[in-house]
């Protein structure tokens, strides 16, 4: 019943397919919504290891936003020349020097951010792997219990009220509390994104392998 579900989960970042209406899902018992962001991050395991991550990494994230906020003053002056350089000649066939001095300095500035931030990067997408490799059973017991055997994402619907019974996103973050109700929040050394993923699929398929006993 469930077996299509095993397919929502592809990687790092999940995302459900889009299923069309058809007069095949006519017969659906009902028809559900999921954020998998949303159940995740709603986690016990989650917001508790996002605050050790804060708590831990407490200087390089004080040192990241300090950095932010110079950068930020740095680039604001390019980015008037540039557009100031861009309304003087807008039919140029050539960005100007003040435009391309602006877009180097800006790609520049995120690299270097983006290298201060990586501890904490590297970090929450650990907690989010730990948590992930859970959710295909957690979204199926949802579906059970809510007595859904449809799911669509939250972006391929038109409208959803508030409070619906329709959103069991609420109700996959209470079946992942009970099955990871806590993660590790920091990375062992040479951990890189995927691995938890890589690992966890590969000791799936090798269960799945293994012959039944005689």
């Amino acid at each position: 019943m469930f077996s299509k579900t095993k397919n929502f989960f592809a990687g790092l970042l999940l995302t459900l397919p889009l299923v069309a209406a058809t007069p095949a899902h006519a017969q659906a018992r009902g028809v559900g919504v999921v954020g998998v962001d949303a159940a995740i991050q709603q986690t016990t395991a989650y917001q508790a290891a996002v605050a050790q991550i804060q708590s831990t990494y407490a200087a390089q994230i004080q040192q990241a936003q300090t950095r932010a906020q110079a950068l930020q003053a740095e680039l604001l002056p390019l980015q008037q020349a540039a557009q100031a350089a861009q309304q003087a000649n807008p039919n140029a066939q050539t960005p100007p020097a003040a435009v391309t001095t602006f877009t180097q300095r800006r790609q520049a500035a995120e690299q270097e951010l983006a290298t201060l931030n990586r501890p904490v990067t590297l970090a929450q997408q650990y907690v989010r792997e730990q948590i992930a490799i859970h959710f295909n059973d957690s979204l199926e017991a949802a579906m059970t219990a809510s007595n859904v055997d449809l799911v669509l994402e939250p972006n391929a619907v038109a409208a959803l009220a508030p409070n619906t019974a329709a959103n069991i996103t609420p109700a996959v973050t209470t079946q992942l509390n009970t099955r990871v109700p806590s993660v590790q929040a920091i990375p062992p050394a040479g951990w890189n994104p995927g691995d938890t993923l890589r690992a966890a699929q590969a000791a799936s398929q090798a269960t799945t392998a293994q012959p039944e006993g005689r």
